[in-house]
C-alpha cells in the first residue's frame, strides 16, 4: 500500500503544478486580450471625437487693421438670433485669447457652426 499511496501523491502533485502553470498562462493571456480590447476601444473613441471637429467646421481669418472681435464675429454671424457675445467667447476660447486686444496679422480660427 505504501508504494501505491506515494504514486498517487506524486501524480497529483505533478498534475497540480501543471494546472498552476496553465492557470497562470491563461490569466496572462486574458490580461493581454483585455489590454488589446481596451486599446481598440480607446482608439475608436478618440477617432470619433476627432472626426466631429473636422476643418470644414472652422475657417481661418487674418486680423486686419481696425478689426475687433465684435466686427469679426458679426462678419461671420450676421443673423439676428445669434448672441455675438457667446460667439466672441467661443472665438476667444478656441484661440486662447485672454483679453479684448487683438493684433493685426494674427490668424484666428473662427467656428462656423454655433
Amino acid at each position: 500500500m505504501n508504494g501505491l499511496n506515494s504514486y498517487i501523491i506524486n501524480y497529483q502533485g505533478v498534475k497540480t503544478k501543471d494546472r498552476v502553470g496553465k492557470s497562470v498562462f491563461f490569466k496572462i493571456l486574458a490580461v493581454l486580450i483585455a489590454i488589446l480590447v481596451l486599446i481598440i476601444i480607446l482608439i475608436s473613441v478618440f477617432s470619433l471625437i476627432s472626426s466631429g471637429e473636422n476643418s470644414s467646421n472652422f475657417i481661418n481669418h487674418e486680423i486686419k487693421n481696425g478689426e475687433s472681435l465684435w466686427s469679426i464675429a458679426s462678419q461671420y454671424y450676421n443673423k439676428s438670433d445669434v448672441d455675438l457675445r457667446k460667439v466672441i467667447y467661443k472665438i476667444k476660447k478656441i484661440n486662447n485669447i485672454y483679453s479684448a486686444v487683438i493684433n493685426p496679422g494674427r490668424e484666428l480660427i473662427i467656428p462656423l457652426n454655433y
